[in-house]
């Protein structure tokens, strides 16, 4: 028979942390791209690329979000094996003749010597604008596109492998919080009796006689409605069969806010239970279950 953990493993649940490399190549372009994902409550892309690159962000930014839902994303695109085009360097003659012709007024109007050369002129550095060679985003989006579909496909499969991890890890630790439901669940009828004994003894010593039965038994009705945590546990169970089936049928969707939003629940049902039951076996069980549910809502943070 198959374990919980077993039965889960190879489900699809996608961790937030992952990574991918990989080069695109084409006449156009030789660049290298990486994306690097970490966990985060929604989708952060920040993407950093050469000057040239810039007006593709948009598309850069929609590839990454068609793919996922969740994580914070880091695009690094480089262009390698060729110099970032800088365009063209162009003379601004106009403003050339201008500089020349004020050097000169003021040369002979101060009677100052030397001339009005090279060196001089190149000075100012005004004197030159850059021309920006403009280049076909559609021919470099083409190769770029095919580069970073691998390299989103290579995140994937690492987030995909952390994620069978994450879910093996979650599912012993289910298992266990659901053993340790079952001996509180056995537990719980003892403590209302437990405490019934508790209530005559006390009653007896006070009244050094034996209390009125009748009065007893509806002080006792009135401790057991107090104590009762049938319906928390039955609540708790359901929860965690919830979980469960998330782990093992999630498909494609993203999961994790479902599954911290079950973990928040199981962890209400467990303190109210801890509150009510007047047994310190069932408060030993329910620390350990707060432990075991801190120990996976860790792992859950991280699933997409």
């Amino acid at each position: 028979m198959q374990s919980p953990a077993d039965r889960m493993v190879g489900t699809v649940i996608r961790s937030m942390t992952g990574y991918g490399r990989k080069e695109a190549n084409g006449p156009s372009i030789n660049a290298t791209l990486e994306v690097r994902s970490v966990n985060n409550r929604y989708i952060d892309i920040q993407v950093k690329v050469p000057r040239s690159l810039t007006a593709l962000e948009p598309r850069i930014r929609k590839a990454v979000q068609d793919r996922f839902s969740r994580g914070r994303f880091d695009v690094f695109i480089a262009r390698t094996g060729e110099r970032e085009q800088t365009g063209k360097l162009l003379l601004d003659e106009t403003r050339t003749a201008q500089y020349i012709d004020i050097l000169n007024a003021v040369k002979t109007r101060f009677d100052l010597k030397g001339e009005v050369d090279l060196s001089l002129v190149a000075g100012f550095p005004d004197l030159i604008a850059v021309a920006e060679e403009r280049e076909d985003m559609e021919v470099l989006w083409q190769v770029l596109a095919t580069g970073l579909g691998q390299t989103l496909d290579e995140l994937e499969r690492m987030r995909s492998d952390e994620g069978r991890t994450l879910v093996e890890d979650m599912a012993r630790r289910l298992a266990l919080i659901e053993s340790l439901v079952k001996e509180v669940q056995a537990l719980s009828p003892l403590s209302v009796e437990s405490a019934r004994k508790r209530m005559a003894e006390t009653l007896n010593r006070i009244l050094n006689e034996p209390p009125d039965p009748v009065r007893l038994a509806q002080e006792i009705a009135v401790l057991a409605e107090r104590t009762d945590v049938t319906e928390e546990l039955t609540r708790l169970n359901s929860h965690i069969g919830q979980y469960r089936n998330l782990l093992a049928g999630a498909g494609d969707e993203p999961v994790g806010r479902k599954l911290d939003f079950l973990l928040q629940e199981m962890g209400r049902e467990a303190n109210t239970i801890a509150s009510k039951a007047m047994n310190a076996q069932i408060s030993y069980h329910i620390v350990s279950i707060k432990a075991e549910l801190e120990k996976i809502r860790e792992q859950a943070q991280n699933i997409e």
